[in-house]
């Protein structure tokens, strides 16, 4: 179950990654646009919060919830591959929707 949900998570930040990413800004929007496309990129960036602490998390979980210092490297270690990897992600989508 737990495997499961960690896919899981990968697939949704991925997802919001990307809808984030799809997202054009321009500045010759009314104001209700533009309030419409913050309120868009607050939704999907709190999915992309959550799955970037989840993920470590998961992580974690599936090696055997270690209480010792091992600990520290397996959540640190995970939460920074998740960032990076979120970062390059996301560059590669916005360059190929914008």
């Amino acid at each position: 179950m737990n495997f499961l949900l960690f896919i899981l998570s990968i697939f949704v930040l991925l997802f919001a990654l990307r809808k984030v990413s799809m997202i054009k800004y321009s500045k010759r929007h009314s104001v209700f646009k533009d309030v419409q496309q913050n309120a868009k990129s607050l939704l999907w960036g709190v999915l992309v919060i959550s799955a970037i602490i989840f993920i470590p998390y998961q992580i974690w979980v599936l090696t055997g919830e270690p209480q010792t210092f091992g600990a520290v490297y397996i959540i640190g270690g995970t939460a920074l591959l998740t960032i990076a990897l979120s970062f390059i992600f996301y560059y590669k989508s916005a360059v190929k929707y914008n």
